[in-house]
């Protein structure tokens, strides 16, 4: 008897073998997508900051037909704790998990009121996720059991198929996350905006604001700017309520990226300043274009230590024949991804 089991990995054109951007590249590339379609600049980034690091590959035994490309790409992102991407014809992906955020939603540009809507917890609840995966050493389905701190006997268990992942404690990281969010992520948002939405992509976080009585946060156009030494001299036409503990503000950019929460100081009822090395270098004062009315001056977001927004992650940016864009988000917290770095037991 001459036979012999082998593990046969694929060698990649363009990517090392059983990288997850190598394999996502192949993938494309396999479909006749052309280079300029595919965004190397950002899986390459992807793989060497966070997927051969953290040893997350790509490894799926293709053993059955009718898997979509779609899917295949999908899983493969997946594989890397993130998700795939297609934004102006150009296929990428992104990772999800412990992020600061990248833009915010003021009232000054929505159209229409900012909803939230709350699921209250309830008997249906998942409280245990099952994550069966395909072992990298045994090729044999194994199943890791995810469940949080005291709750042994879960009412309902989710049974989760990871595909591409052979490792059992990233598929415990996996389960787990799924876990967190199926506990903790109760808040959803929905808003509409008109064109300027399409700046973010899908999966980023971004703040939402409100501006309803009661809030304590408020939001308006820079009227006027300019160095004054060392700060920034800002005028607003709003009234800035400066008996709220301990004010904070935040500046959104013509971009529509949003600066980290900066501590102003007292000028008067409208007018305030900020350090200006307290501006990120890309968004620095000289950046500012002021008394241009081809574009929007600068945003002031005025508000209290204590509450700075809502922290969200954009799950849909659907354009509309209108120029209108319907944007809906899930609520971000870090402690759904606390066990990003877990051990299996």
């Amino acid at each position: 008897d001459r036979r012999f089991n082998i593990v046969a990995t694929r060698q990649y054109e363009g990517g090392v073998a059983r990288t997850i951007s190598g394999g996502m590249t192949h993938i494309l590339r396999s479909l006749g997508m052309p280079d300029s379609q595919i965004d190397t600049d950002t899986l390459d980034h992807l793989e060497s900051t966070y997927w051969t690091p953290r040893g997350e590959f790509f490894d799926l035994s293709a053993e059955k037909s009718g898997t979509s490309a779609l899917e295949l790409l999908q899983m493969a992102a997946q594989a890397g704790m993130g998700y795939f991407l297609l934004d102006e014809s150009v296929c990428s992906a992104g990772r999800e998990g412990v992020k600061s955020w990248r833009g915010g939603i003021s009232p000054q540009r929505q159209l229409e009121q900012l909803t939230t809507a709350f699921t209250a917890p309830g008997p249906d609840d998942f409280d245990g996720v099952d994550v069966t995966y395909i072992d990298e050493v045994t090729w044999a389905a194994e199943t890791v059991e995810c469940r949080l701190p005291g709750a042994d006997l879960p009412r309902k268990v989710e049974t989760f198929d990871l595909q591409g992942v052979g490792t059992r404690d990233r598929a415990y990281r996996i389960g787990m996350r799924r876990l967190m969010k199926h506990q903790g992520q109760r808040l959803t948002y929905t808003t509409k905006t008109e064109m300027m939405g399409l700046v973010y992509q899908y999966g980023e976080r971004v703040k939402l604001f409100d501006d309803i009585p009661g809030s304590s946060t408020t939001s308006a156009i820079i009227d006027s700017a300019r160095l004054d030494g060392t700060n920034v001299l800002i005028e607003v036409g709003e009234y800035l309520d400066w008996s709220l503990p301990e004010p904070r503000v935040l500046i959104r950019f013509q971009d529509g990226r949003l600066s980290p929460v900066i501590v102003p100081t007292r000028v008067d009822d409208h007018r305030l300043t900020i350090p200006a090395s307290s501006l990120p270098a890309e968004h620095s004062f000289s950046t500012w274009v002021m008394n241009d009315p081809s574009i929007d001056p600068p945003e002031l977001i005025f508000c209290d230590s204590t509450r700075e927004g809502y922290d969200v992650v954009l799950t849909e940016l659907t354009p509309s024949d209108d120029g209108t864009v319907d944007i809906a988000a899930l609520q971000y917290d870090p402690d759904f991804y606390q066990y990003d770095d877990a051990t299996a037991p």
